[in-house]
This record gives structure tokens, C-alpha cells and sequence, in this order.
């Protein structure tokens, strides 16, 4: 850390712990997503221009034990990469499972059968009843002042926190860092994207994307005395339950590059490629597009390029050939 010394910025990438299934979705996901990880979001962050940052991961404590885990850690230390992994869950509120209705409960139920039947490594039955009526949520505040404790000894002598959040399989343009670090901190502010790239890691097409919310790609700043004291920090966010949610309890301010992406690859949590007829109505209802970069590699748990019936996803625009495309993936750290 040489660059804004009174600055600590944190890169936050929830690894496990999000979403259905305890937020864990078997060996063949985790293994999946370790390598799309590898592949996409790390060579996106090694391409910084500004290297003045440290990536958290957050694990599910389950992975502390899971071998997988231990190989990605040795693997980063092995490259010099400023990593933390901390083993408590999901460290803000998690919008991709809530319970608390019957009709939701049961929702939740039949949408992890069906994650049954599509993984083999999800078959019992006992545990999708007890995630159907766990509630993470409810212990955010307990894991949150353990792990922050902790990084209240090893980070000392910042006047401010810089919270900048990645999904484990999207990626930043590489001056991404250096932008969101040349803006001066100001109290309860959130900088936001307001476009970015969508990616597909099996075909290899490339396009705009065009969410109509605001996308999961926010730095949140804070007062260092704010954000090391975990009840201090949860009411910080007031009511924030969703990324969608940026703009509205924080003071916003947009940065206007392209500099995110989205992959696609089929085992996201949330992003589609195609959707689903249903989707499609509710997307059309609901939002009006704006724009930023995933990629889709197949795997995704929420992304799709493509419906079952063909429908290309609304939310992706312009798509990219010859040199245009392969200028931009070399800016994000794809070499074709």
C-alpha cells in the first residue's frame, strides 16, 4: 500500500456463503468457480494500473477445511497477491435468501430441488429442509464484529476505508482502481458504474450490458472509526439489503466508465445470457436499462445470454468484433 496512505482500500469478493444451500453449491461449482476466479477476476486485478489494494474473500467456515480452499490460498501467496480470507459467511446483508414468509420458504425449498436435480452433489433432502429455515441474516451482526476486531489490529494508521465490491467471476477495466482511488473520501458517499461489458467464456462473444438497477459494482466509503465498529458499520447502511439499493441510501456519485465486466458461464448466482419467457415479462415490467460488464461462462448461478427458447437477454446491447473486442478484453486482462 504506497499510493493515499490514509486510504485503506479493500477489494470485497464473497467467495461462498451467498444465496441458497447454506451458499454453497458442491465441489463441482466451488471448483468451477475457483478457476473462473483464476481465469477472469484475478488477471483483471493483477492488470491494474494502480496495485494500492487488498482482495477479501469471504468463505463459508465449511471451506476452511475444504482442501480446494487451501490450494487457492497457496496459490495466491505463491504470485505476492494481497489477499485476506476470512471464514464467517457473507459479510452485508444477503438478498439472494430470504425466508421470511411461508410462500418464500417454500419458494426457496423447491427452486433447491431443483438445483438437486441439475447437480448431483446436492441430493439430501435433510439439508435443503434446514436451509429452507436458516436465516444468515440474523447473525450478520455477531460474524461481522469478530471478523472486524480482527482488522482493527492488523489495520492501523487509516483515516479512511475504501469497500470496492467484485463477484468472484467479473472483472475491472484496468484503471479501475486508480479512478475510484482519485476521488476524494467524502462522508456516506457510494461510487457507482453507470455501464460496463458482459462477457460469455464459452462462446466468447462480448457485448454491452445493460442492467436497469444498479449493478454489484459499488465502493462504499467509510470513516476508518465507522467501519472497523461492526454496529457502527451495519447502521451505516441503514436499510441496504441489495446492491439495487446504492443509490438510494447513499450519496452517489457515477463514474462514467465502462469499467466493469460481467462473465457469463453458466453457473452464476444471478446473471442470464438468454431468459426465461417468465423473466423476460418481469424484467420488462420492472426495469429500464442502463448499463455495465459480466462475463457468462456457462456455470453462472443467475446470468443468462440466452432463454431455452432463444431469446437473447434485454440487458445486452452492442456486440463486439476484430479489434474493437479483443482492445477491450486486453484492458480487462484477456489475452485471446
Amino acid at each position: 500500500m504506497e499510493k493515499n496512505k490514509n486510504i485503506l482500500h479493500l477489494i470485497y469478493t464473497p467467495f461462498t456463503g451467498v444465496g441458497l444451500h447454506g451458499g454453497f453449491r458442491g465441489n463441482e461449482w466451488y471448483k468451477h468457480r475457483i478457476e473462473i476466479f483464476k481465469n477472469y477476476t484475478l488477471k483483471s486485478m493483477l492488470n491494474q494500473s494502480n496495485k494500492n489494494f487488498i482482495h477479501w474473500l469471504s468463505f463459508r467456515l465449511e471451506e476452511q477445511y475444504n482442501p480446494l480452499t487451501k490450494e487457492l490460498y497457496n496459490y495466491l501467496k505463491g504470485i505476492n497477491y494481497p489477499i485476506i480470507f476470512t471464514f464467517e459467511g457473507l459479510m452485508y446483508w444477503d438478498d439472494k435468501f430470504t425466508n421470511y414468509t411461508l410462500k418464500l420458504a417454500l419458494r426457496n425449498f423447491m427452486m433447491m430441488l431443483w438445483d438437486c436435480w441439475r447437480y448431483k452433489e446436492l441430493k439430501n433432502p435433510f439439508m435443503i429442509w434446514k436451509y429452507t429455515w436458516e436465516d444468515k441474516n440474523r447473525t450478520l451482526l455477531q460474524r461481522l464484529t469478530y471478523v472486524l476486531e480482527k482488522f482493527k489490529k492488523d489495520f492501523t494508521g487509516y483515516d479512511w476505508v475504501y469497500m470496492t465490491r467484485i463477484d468472484s467471476d467479473d472483472m475491472f477495466h484496468k484503471d479501475t482502481i486508480d479512478l475510484i482511488q482519485s476521488q476524494s473520501p467524502t462522508e456516506q458517499e457510494a461510487l457507482v458504474f453507470d455501464s460496463g461489458y458482459i462477457y460469455n467464456v464459452n462462446t466468447g462473444q462480448l457485448a454491452d450490458w445493460n442492467p436497469p438497477t444498479n449493478p454489484p459494482f459499488h465502493t462504499i466509503i467509510f470513516h476508518n472509526w465507522v467501519f472497523f465498529d461492526s454496529v457502527k458499520h451495519l447502521a451505516y447502511y441503514k436499510d441496504f439489503k441489495t446492491h439495487e439499493d446504492t443509490t438510494r441510501v447513499f450519496n452517489c456519485k457515477t463514474l462514467k466508465m465502462k469499467n466493469y465486466m460481467v462473465s457469463f458461464h453458466k453457473k452464476q448466482i444471478g446473471t442470464e445470457w438468454d431468459s426465461s419467457l417468465p423473466r423476460r415479462i418481469y424484467h420488462k415490467f420492472k426495469f429500464e436499462p442502463k448499463g455495465y460488464c459480466y462475463t457468462t461462462s456457462g456455470l453462472n448461478i443467475s446470468t443468462h445470454w440466452r432463454s431455452g427458447s432463444g431469446v437473447r437477454n434485454f440487458m445486452i446491447g452492442k456486440e463486439y468484433e476484430g479489434e474493437e473486442k479483443v482492445e477491450i478484453l486486453r484492458d480487462f486482462g484477456i489475452s485471446l
